[in-house]
């Protein structure tokens, strides 16, 4: 039997979240990015200063990450399912949709920040 996420009406909810925030995260920084300046803050690990600046092309980082997480989650939560793991498959997909909030939310603040 052939399962997809279309079938549990969590997963496929949790999945289109997903890209919509995703979606949303590169139309942002794809509109934002003429007002931007050429550096912006992106490496708040790093010292203070020069350091934590990035090319606002790296921007397009977070989003691509998210997109990554969610891909993997997807192909996780099939497999998952084939093996009736119901509620692994939903905390999967709810770790992906967490980490592409924050990456948003992390996103947007750095775009205001600078804009």
């Amino acid at each position: 039997m052939v399962f997809s996420l279309g079938q549990d009406k969590i997963l496929s909810r949790l999945f289109a979240a997903n890209l919509i925030l995703v979606a949303l995260d590169l139309l942002t920084v794809f509109f934002k990015r003429g007002s931007l300046p050429e550096k912006v803050p992106l490496f708040y690990s790093r010292p203070w200063g020069q350091e934590q600046l990035a090319a606002k092309d790296f921007l397009f980082l977070i989003p691509l990450f998210s997109f990554l997480i969610l891909l993997l989650n997807y192909y996780l939560a099939l497999i998952l399912l084939k093996k009736k793991e119901k509620f692994l498959a939903i905390l999967g997909g709810s770790f992906a949709l967490l980490f592409s909030v924050l990456g948003a939310i992390t996103l947007w603040k750095i775009i205001f920040l600078v804009s």
